[in-house]
């Protein structure tokens, strides 16, 4: 059951589906892990090139005494929730092979993924430190993404993106990973040409990352420089939050089929029935996203870092001059001869039941949240 909650938490990424894009993997390691992995190859094609040598009904040692040629595979994957490093050792000294990459399956190669590196090699060793390095850190819906693709449309403020969320949480709390090790090679790899790299944590993400077994505050020591985005509309906020969760639309884009999806999106929003249940949904959201907003301003104290705080409306009211000011703040020299274009390709989702949501949120609802406010 655990490996099917892990693996449903990474195909956010679609983890599985780009590495059994590859042909000819021998995978060692637990069978219960290995059976989803099979299982995933075989929706994706019938005619399944790859190996599973299931360890907990077959001896390691056994393994070079059958009949299998395990030269005519890629890479040896060895698949572990529970102890991936011990498990490649272990492998390595069994079978020397030095022609074929014998690699982690969470650790190289998901990695690899994330950082948009060849899936098949180990992960660098000798990672480097960026020229600077920023987080974003903010609540859900408080438009993040929205403000990453404007810093990533300058060309000089890295690829800002929600690097540490649902996989590596899930990854962190029950494989042992390391998202320290994450980080550093993101770090090395996901700059932009200026030696600039940028993430974004949403916060209840990284209150999950705290609970695990890495130096939390090491976070604080790679990272230089924080900006914590905040929105002052902290109801629409909320009424967002639950519109998304309910349609299950996080983003609407304007190209490729915008059309065909905005109207797949409209047609989830007349399904969805304004009541009193629906209300205390955005109130019990109201009040989690001023709660976790709280937490990371005491967070961020206690591990002495000032931040710069940005307004979502403030972005929308002057978005070159929010943007400008981001780059002051992180000392981002710009170019000679550089004009600095910045835009989105998102599109906004404000909706007639959004709009009429709030307004019968605050009828019914303000006095409740006024003291918070």
């Amino acid at each position: 059951m655990k490996s099917k909650q892990i693996f449903q938490a990474i195909e956010e990424t679609n983890f599985l589906k780009q590495l059994l894009s590859q042909k000819k993997l021998f995978f060692v390691g637990d069978g219960e892990s290995l059976k989803y992995i099979q299982d995933f190859s075989l929706n994706l094609n019938p005619k399944d090139s790859n190996y599973y040598y299931d360890l907990s009904a077959n001896k390691l040692s056994n393994l070079l005494k059958g009949d299998v040629d395990i030269n005519q595979y890629q890479a040896i994957i060895v698949v572990s929730l529970i102890d991936e490093a011990a498990l490649l050792a272990t492998v390595k000294e069994e079978i020397s092979l030095p022609q074929i990459p014998t690699l982690r399956l969470f650790t190289d190669i998901f990695i690899n993924l994330l950082c948009q590196q060849p899936l098949l090699k180990p992960i660098a060793q000798d990672t480097k430190k960026p020229h600077t390095a920023y987080a974003i850190l903010t609540t859900p819906r408080s438009g993040s993404t929205y403000l990453c693709e404007l810093l990533d449309s300058t060309k000089i403020a890295g690829h800002p993106q929600e690097h540490l969320r649902l996989a590596a949480q899930e990854l962190s709390l029950y494989c042992n990973f390391n998202y320290l090790t994450l980080l550093d090679n993101l770090m090395t790899y996901r700059t932009s040409d200026n030696g600039v790299f940028g993430t974004k944590i949403i916060s209840h993400f990284l209150f999950e990352l705290k609970q695990t077994k890495p130096n939390f505050k090491q976070i604080f020591k790679s990272i230089d420089k924080f900006i914590l985005l905040v929105r002052k509309d902290k109801v629409a906020q909320a009424v967002s939050l639950v519109v998304a969760q309910k349609t299950e639309v996080w983003h609407l884009h304007k190209n490729g089929n915008a059309q065909e999806k905005d109207s797949d999106y409209q047609s989830k929003l007349e399904n969805i029935i304004i009541d009193d249940a629906l209300l205390d949904n955005v109130e019990q959201k109201y009040n989690f996203i001023v709660r976790q907003e709280t937490r990371l301003k005491e967070l961020l104290a206690n591990n002495q870092v000032e931040p710069l705080i940005v307004v979502y409306e403030d972005i929308l009211a002057n978005c070159p001059e929010q943007i400008k000011g981001i780059l002051d703040f992180l000392a981002i020299a710009q170019p000679e001869e550089y004009t600095m274009q910045i835009k989105s390709g998102l599109k906004k989702m404000p909706s007639r039941l959004s709009q009429e949501i709030i307004q019968q949120y605050r009828q019914k609802k303000t006095p409740s949240i006024s003291i918070q406010r």
